[in-house]
């Protein structure tokens, strides 16, 4: 993979949509390339066909992604991986040597007190500087 400054970490929900904008945004200011990482989780997807829908969805959403970025002139390098998420971004920001992880404070999976577990995570582990949107 190519290294990119920026990536983003979504699932397609509000919070994430609220990311994407600032990914997309940060990118087209500084003339920086982005990533856009979906993971599906291997914790809630157990059967192939749960997997494969799950893969699905996340191809969607990466193509929304990458249309978004299209309309502004950027372009956004499509990353799907299967995984526990918070270590997947984690790890997937390690290869790609980013700058910054961009993500939503909430997703699908759920909420915590004021920050999703996932967020959590990746805000406490990350090598890199995360931008939580809110």
């Amino acid at each position: 993979m190519v290294k990119v400054e920026i990536l983003l970490a979504t699932d397609g929900s509000p919070q994430a949509k609220k990311a994407e904008r600032a990914a997309i945004g940060i990118a087209k200011s500084y003339n920086i390339r982005i990533a856009a990482l979906f993971v599906v989780n291997i914790m809630s997807a157990h059967s192939a066909s749960e997997r494969a829908r799950s893969v699905k969805q996340g191809e969607k959403i990466l193509d929304e992604v990458a249309a978004e970025g299209r309309k502004l002139g950027i372009e956004v390098q499509k990353v799907l991986e299967i995984g526990r998420i918070g270590n997947t971004i984690l790890k997937v920001a390690k290869d790609l040597r980013v700058h910054t992880i961009i993500l939503g404070c909430e997703g699908r999976n759920g909420l915590r007190f004021l920050v999703g577990s996932v967020t959590d995570r990746v805000v406490r582990n990350a090598e890199c500087t995360v931008l939580v949107a809110r």
